[in-house]
């Protein structure tokens, strides 16, 4: 499949470097000579969530259970991202010594089987990607999908999603493609996120338009909020 995807480097992508703390994740960035480390999209989207459902789960269920739920969904998460992320690089997959291994190899082999078709051209995986002074991240495909320039995720989830409760998903990719335009120059206004569901079932879910424009700016209301929580103060 990989090599029915034609890769066309039109970007100069560079490596950032990233660094996990207390305060979350924040990547080094440096900007006219100045050594930045900037949040990380996933850091301000924790830092300005509602966390209310997710609590009443975890209360309903146990907070050891909960959390057993979520150690096993992000080690299913990283197989099926393993397994494209190697795919694009053309490199050897380890055999699975587990059972999340194995589930999340088989997700990860699901999407690329229902979706990957309509991947016309991939500009670069996991690509860094920052908006001067206000974050960084890093978003699993740039390319052309459906005949758009896109941004791409890939997501696991143990049962089904629907659109209204993705709002999340939606935040990031929209992170990604501001960060993306002002830095490249280029007008991504399409975002994809495709999921592997622990069920079987495998979703296609996209923004564009005035619903990514909306998202948009939700987002940068978000990380607003969150450097407003995170300036310290003058006196």
């Amino acid at each position: 499949m990989a090599d029915l995807i034609p890769i066309k480097k039109l970007y100069n992508y560079k490596k950032l470097y990233r660094e996990d703390g207390e305060s979350g994740r924040r990547y080094r960035v440096m900007m006219m000579g100045e050594d930045q480390r900037l949040p990380s999209v996933t850091t301000i989207l924790s830092a300005t969530k509602d966390m209310s459902t997710l609590d009443a789960w975890a209360a309903r269920i146990g907070r050891e259970a909960a959390e057993k739920i979520r150690v096993e969904a992000a080690a299913v998460g990283t197989s099926m991202h393993l397994v494209i992320d190697r795919m694009f690089a053309r490199r050897m997959l380890p055999r699975p010594t587990n059972r999340l291994t194995a589930m999340g190899y088989e997700m990860g082999y699901r999407l690329i089987n229902t979706f990957f078709g309509q991947l016309q051209q991939v500009w670069g995986s996991e690509v860094s990607l920052y908006y001067p002074g206000k974050y960084a991240g890093t978003t699993d495909v740039v390319g052309i999908y459906r005949g758009k320039p896109a941004i791409i995720d890939f997501k696991q989830s143990l049962k089904p999603k629907r659109h209204e409760w993705i709002s999340d998903y939606f935040h990031q990719l929209t992170a990604y493609a501001a960060a993306h335009n002002i830095v490249h120059g280029t007008k991504i206004e399409y975002g994809v996120v495709l999921v592997a569901c622990q069920t079987g079932e495998t979703q296609e879910f996209s923004i564009a338009g005035q619903e990514f424009r909306d998202c948009q700016d939700k987002w940068m209301d978000r990380v607003a909020r969150f450097h407003a929580l995170n300036t310290p103060s003058v006196s």
